[in-house]
């Protein structure tokens, strides 16, 4: 979760060629890692949006999506390591209470590809149990390394 960005960085991360990305003076200054994480999220949600357009006019719709904790391997590694106090807090401060599994993450990406999808284009489905509704209630906070 970054603060809102003033609309001449919000143009170049959605509009900027990616192996361009790299001269933008702003991500230059980034603080962290978590920041980079954050602003790297901001910028696929952007770039979705703008080249959604592009993609309509041939007939294809364009979407991400953005998901929260995941039960995957390398999830259950993570939550196992230092930072498993962190995972452990999203979680149970979270909406859902639980992590999320790989089937929920496929019914969601089956109905973007799917016909009952056929009107959603330009959009980042976030799939977090809530974690991102939690963290902008306070009832989470980040520290560290995660933004």
């Amino acid at each position: 979760m970054i603060p809102p960005l003033p609309p001449e960085q919000n143009d170049a991360l959605a509009n900027t060629p990616a192996d361009e990305l790299r001269n933008l003076q702003f991500l230059n200054e980034l603080p962290n890692s978590g920041a980079a994480y954050a602003i790297s999220k901001r910028a696929n949600q952007l770039r979705v949006q703008a080249e959604s357009v592009n993609w309509g006019d041939r007939g294809a719709r364009l979407n991400s999506v953005s998901p929260g904790i995941i039960i995957t391997p390398l999830a259950l590694e993570e939550m196992s390591g230092p930072g498993a106090a962190g995972y452990q807090s999203m979680i149970q401060n979270s909406a859902a209470h639980r992590a999320g599994t790989a089937d929920e993450l496929a019914t969601v990406s089956a109905l973007l590809l799917g016909d009952d999808g056929a009107f959603i284009t330009g959009a980042d489905l976030l799939i977090d149990g809530g974690v991102v509704a939690a963290i902008r209630a306070g009832r989470i906070t980040l520290g560290g390394d995660l933004g």
